[in-house]
């Protein structure tokens, strides 16, 4: 795979879980807003650091998930990232 197709989907995982945290943050203060209840607070913001940490997790997942396609294509030798051979 080619280095631009690869960093190109790092940016898209990081992009998807940026979204995903400020969707989380922005569930956190609805909850928040609609309630007055300091318990049901507290879980809001519990939820939204489990949603930030999932998110976090799932990027940094793809992005490894990439790094072996980096080197798979390095091993193939069809002239992907790293093949300093040509």
């Amino acid at each position: 795979m080619s280095a631009i197709k690869v960093k190109a989907k790092d940016v898209a995982s990081s992009t998807k879980a940026g979204f995903e945290k400020a969707k989380a943050s922005a569930t956190e203060k609805v909850e928040k807003a609609t309630t007055t209840d300091p318990e049901k607070k507290r879980e809001a913001e519990e939820k939204k650091k489990e949603r930030k940490q999932a998110a976090e997790h799932g990027k940094r997942h793809e992005v490894a998930e990439h790094g072996v396609e980096r080197r798979v294509t390095h091993v193939a030798g069809d002239g992907g990232v790293g093949c300093n051979y040509w």
